[in-house]
């Protein structure tokens, strides 16, 4: 069973402004409540899913019973026992590692969620 654990990086995302990137490199913007705006680097990026929120009602549903068993609830996680690792290890067949891939959430207060698969950890910057 999937479970959320909490990412070293705690804060809420009020508004996901821009993704960019390619070939394993993206920046994500973002801005938070008080108006400040950060960048997450992303390398090494894997394999990247982008949805809105009523896409994921149901998985969130499930995700957010773990709240009371100490999760701070923030935008930033990493999926334990994902599904997501299993399907990319299994579209892969073999040809990519996976061994050390992790696989965050990244989501905002308004309707953006991104799934990251990435064996590097993330980069936050002040912007």
């Amino acid at each position: 069973m999937e479970k959320l654990a909490n990412c070293e990086i705690i804060m809420d995302i009020e508004l996901i402004e821009n993704i960019s990137g390619a070939n394993q490199y993206f920046e994500v913007i973002f801005s938070t409540k008080d108006e400040k705006k950060y960048k997450i680097i992303l390398d090494s990026v894997s394999d990247m899913r982008y949805s809105i929120e009523n896409a994921s009602i149901d998985r969130f549903c499930e995700f957010d019973k773990q709240f009371s068993e100490g999760i701070v609830h923030n935008s930033f996680y990493v999926v334990e026992n994902s599904k997501y690792i299993e399907y990319f290890e299994y579209q892969v067949s073999g040809t990519r590692p996976i061994d050390n891939l992790k696989h965050y959430i990244i989501l905002d207060k308004v309707d953006t969620i991104l799934d990251i698969l990435t064996s590097e950890r993330l980069t936050l910057v002040e912007i």
